[in-house]
């Protein structure tokens, strides 16, 4: 048996509810609902210049 669904799509899920915009709960994934952002648990963070082309691009290097 196949692990693919078309009840798993949020196309498919938004169609089905009452979420014409695909903002709502249609959309949302249990595996990305209790994520938060890698830059919250940064001890400091320090201003650079971007590496690609040194413009002078301000850039927030957190550590």
């Amino acid at each position: 048996m196949s692990r693919f669904s078309m009840l798993g799509w949020p196309v498919f899920r938004q169609t089905k509810s009452k979420d014409k915009s695909g903002r709502g709960p249609s959309v949302e994934s249990p595996k990305y609902a209790n994520m938060r952002p890698r830059t919250e648990d940064a001890d400091d963070v320090v201003q650079s210049v971007c590496p690609y082309c040194a413009v002078g691009c301000g850039q927030l290097i957190y550590t």
